[in-house]
């Protein structure tokens, strides 16, 4: 999230719209979605680019230069999972400060070559330039049939809101920071090496899921653009959102709410996606053969806006609760 716009990261994109192109011949999925589609040949080949800023999205005390690597490669990753594709290629380019040297550019290189290792990327280039801050800015490439493609528009009425994976970890870990406490190292995995879905988005599509995004800025957020993509809303039952082991724990000790991480923390790439009721049960089960618990969470609804169902069945706006949107937990949104 790029906390020096002026305008706000999702306002500028809207202004920027009128610039880009939509979707229509070779481009299949285009503007305001996770990434984009094109049509090559008789496949689709998915596009994904995000750019890491040192204490924006990463901080040297938290982070090894290997983990930097990883977070870059994940998080792209995590977008071409959220249309169903395969990530296949990586380029990178790379703005290093002075301070930065070429043991530290190794092993930068060395943490993006695991991340690839594990999803089944290519690494094959890329760029390197001078700067006075430190950034990557990495692209993926993803295969995907051109008729597999989950964007995030899609969903329809009554279908049911789920989630492969549990939230608040990366969130839950930098409280812990700002609190001067030693972060638990299980969440702090979760802000230095995030996990990306890949085959879980794949499974996913292939068994019905009509429409999907990763949960990088937080679930209500990312919800909000899930329903806006459909034309709908959603209704979220807060009580059944899976919450990563010690976030409770750790927002109890900082005096937090741990609703606040898990609505508005980010970082927790798992997916949010659209999926019929009758479509329930298989998908669950592909999930889990993917590797991931898939979890019912609500439903779309006609309308436009998200509304959580608190606990004791009272219903809020999210865009009516300031403390759980908007609140920079930490350097490390992503988006």
């Amino acid at each position: 999230m790029g906390y020096c716009l002026a305008v706000g990261e999702f306002d500028l994109i809207r202004r920027l719209a009128p610039y880009l192109d939509v979707a229509g011949g070779q481009l299949l999925v285009g503007h305001g979605d996770d990434a984009a589609v094109l049509q090559v040949g008789d496949r689709g080949l998915c596009v994904a680019v995000d750019v890491l800023v040192e204490g924006v999205h990463f901080r040297r005390d938290l982070s090894g230069w290997g983990d930097v690597g990883w977070k870059a490669v994940a998080v792209n990753v995590s977008d071409i999972a959220a249309m169903g594709a395969a990530p296949t290629a990586v380029v990178v380019g790379l703005s290093l400060p002075p301070d930065v040297g070429d043991v530290e550019v190794e092993a930068v290189y060395a943490g993006m070559r695991e991340a690839c290792d594990r999803w089944g990327a290519l690494l094959v280039g890329g760029d390197t330039v001078a700067a006075p801050v430190l950034s990557l800015a990495v692209t993926v490439l993803g295969d995907v049939a051109p008729t597999a493609a989950v964007p995030r528009s899609g969903a329809r009425p009554g279908d049911r809101v789920v989630v492969a994976g549990a939230l608040g970890a990366a969130a839950a870990a930098l409280v812990q920071v700002e609190a001067g406490a030693v972060p638990d190292d299980r969440l702090l995995a979760a802000h230095r090496r995030p996990r990306a879905l890949p085959a879980a988005g794949q499974a996913l599509a292939a068994h019905g899921a009509r429409a999907m995004i990763d949960v990088s800025d937080g679930l209500g957020a990312d919800a909000e653009h899930l329903a806006a993509a459909s034309g709908l809303g959603i209704e979220i039952e807060l009580d059944r959102v899976p919450v990563a082991p010690a976030v409770v724990e750790v927002a109890a000790a900082a005096g937090r709410d741990p609703r606040e991480l898990v609505v508005s923390g980010g970082e927790d790439y798992e997916l949010l996606c659209a999926v019929p009721r009758v479509a329930l049960a298989e998908c669950s089960a592909a999930a889990a053969r993917a590797g991931s618990a898939l979890a019912e969470i609500g439903r779309f609804v006609t309308g436009g806006s998200v509304r959580l169902r608190l606990p004791g069945g009272r219903s809020v706006p999210v865009e009516g609760h300031d403390h759980l949107r908007h609140r920079q937990v930490g350097p490390g949104h992503d988006r």
